[in-house]
C-alpha cells in the first residue's frame, strides 16, 4: 500500500529539485465494445514540467501520427512501440497521471494490449514508487470535495487555465466511431498538458480548489487563503469581546451593526493580506445589485459576510446564496467566494449540515463557494 502523503512529499521535493518528471495521459477504446480482448489504445501523451512555471518538452504518440496504414492494428502497434521506447530510455523519470492505476484503466491496461498485439511482455515497465496519481494526491491533501466531477476539468475551469480541444470520455469514444483520431489526439495531448500545469500549481501552493485559493506567506510559513479567512470568522467573537476590555475605560470599537463588522474584518484582514479591497461592487443580477464585502484580488477571493435574523431562515440563505453565486460568477476576478454568517443568537437549525449543503449546492464549475456559520 502506497503512503499517499509520503508520494506527495516526495513529488513536491522532486519537483522543486527539477527531477524528470512527465505527467502522462491516455485515450483508448470503448471498454463495452471490448468483450474478448484488451481495450485498443488511441493515443498516449506526454508533458514535462518545467521550473520556470510553464512545460517544457511534450509528445503524443497516437494512431493519427503513426505509420501510414489501412490495419489500425498496425498503426496501434507503432504507437505502443514508440512509447515504450520512450519509456524505456526515461526510466528515471517519476510518472504523473490521473486515475491510471486501476486494473482495467492507465498503465496495466497499456501492457495488456502491448501483450496481445505483439504477444510478449513489454519492454519497460512502471515501478509503483515512480507512479504518483494526482488525483488522489489532491483529494489526501485537500478533501475529495476538492473539485465538482469530472474534476480534472472542473479544476481546469477553476484554475482559468485554457482548454479549446478538452474532450470528456463519451465525446473521445464517439471520436473513435467516427475514426476522428486527430481530435483524440489533441484532447489527450491537452489533457497531459493541463496535469502538468495542475502540478506546478500544486507544488507553487497557487492550486485552486473548490475550498482553497493557495498559500499566504505569513510569519515565515505558508497558509492557506481561504482557511486564513475562516478562522479569522471563528475568532472573531473573542477579538470583539477583548475590545471591550480597555485600560482606564479608553474608547474602543464597539461592534453594532454590519458595518462595525465589516471595520473589525478589514482590520484583521489586513495582517495577513497586503491587498484589501472593501465594498466592490459586483454586476446586477435579476434586477437587483450587490456589494462583496471585501475582494483579495491575488488570490481572485470574494469575501461576504451575512447576517441572520429570525427572516433568514435555512431555506432563504440558501437562496440568497444561489443569487450571490450567479452575481459573482460574472465579475471578473472573483473565482471563490467565502460566505460567513454571523450566527451568534443561533436562529439557524443544524448549522454544521447547513454549512456542508450550502457550499456543495452553491459551488459551480466557474466559482466555488465556502459557506461558514458562525454560531459560536
Amino acid at each position: 500500500m502506497i503512503d499517499i502523503e509520503q508520494a506527495t512529499q516526495e513529488l513536491l521535493t522532486a519537483t522543486a529539485r527539477g527531477d524528470k518528471i512527465v505527467c502522462i495521459h491516455y485515450a483508448c477504446g470503448d471498454f463495452f465494445q471490448a468483450t474478448d480482448k484488451p481495450v485498443a489504445v488511441t493515443c498516449v501523451g506526454w508533458s514535462e514540467p518545467s521550473l520556470a512555471g510553464g512545460v517544457g518538452q511534450e509528445q503524443a504518440f497516437s494512431i493519427s501520427n503513426s505509420l501510414p496504414s489501412d490495419d489500425l492494428e498496425e498503426r496501434e502497434r507503432d504507437l505502443l512501440a514508440r512509447f515504450y521506447e520512450f519509456v524505456r530510455s526515461n526510466s528515471e523519470a517519476r510518472f504523473v497521471h490521473w486515475n491510471m492505476n486501476r486494473s482495467s484503466y492507465g498503465f496495466a491496461a497499456i501492457a495488456a494490449r502491448y501483450r496481445h498485439l505483439f504477444g510478449s511482455e513489454p519492454p519497460a515497465s512502471f515501478p509503483d514508487d515512480r507512479l504518483y496519481d494526482l488525483d488522489s494526491i489532491l483529494g489526501a491533501r485537500f478533501g475529495e470535495g476538492y473539485a465538482k466531477h469530472p474534476k480534472m476539468r472542473s479544476l481546469c475551469t477553476l484554475n482559468g487555465l485554457y482548454m479549446p480541444h478538452f474532450k470528456s470520455g463519451p465525446e473521445e469514444a464517439k471520436a473513435i466511431a467516427s475514426a476522428d483520431f486527430g481530435l483524440i489526439e489533441r484532447s489527450t495531448a491537452e489533457k497531459a498538458h493541463l496535469i502538468a500545469l495542475l502540478l506546478l500549481r500544486f507544488a507553487s501552493g497557487q492550486l485552486r480548489t473548490q475550498n482553497s485559493v493557495g498559500a499566504v506567506r505569513f510569519a515565515k510559513a505558508h497558509l492557506d487563503a481561504v482557511d486564513v479567512v475562516l478562522t479569522l470568522g471563528q475568532r472573531f467573537l473573542y477579538v470583539e469581546r477583548e475590545l471591550k476590555h480597555r485600560r482606564e475605560n479608553r474608547d474602543t470599537l464597539v461592534v453594532k451593526d454590519e458595518y462595525d463588522t465589516q471595520d473589525l474584518l478589514r482590520s484583521l484582514l489586513a495582517i495577513f493580506f497586503d491587498d484589501v479591497r472593501p465594498e466592490d461592487v459586483v454586476p446586477a443580477y435579476a434586477g437587483a445589485s450587490s456589494r462583496v464585502d471585501f475582494v483579495l484580488p491575488k488570490f481572485e477571493l470574494a469575501v461576504e459576510l451575512k447576517y441572520t435574523r429570525p427572516t433568514l431562515d435555512d431555506k432563504k440563505l440558501g437562496e440568497e446564496l444561489l443569487v450571490d453565486r450567479e452575481r459573482y460568477a460574472q465579475r471578473d476576478g472573483v473565482r471563490h467566494l467565502v460566505c460567513l454568517v454571523f450566527d451568534h443568537a443561533g436562529l439557524l437549525r443544524n448549522p454544521r449540515g447547513l454549512e456542508s449543503d450550502l457550499s456543495r449546492e452553491t459551488s459551480s464549475d466557474r466559482i466555488a463557494v465556502t459557506v461558514k456559520i458562525l454560531d459560536r
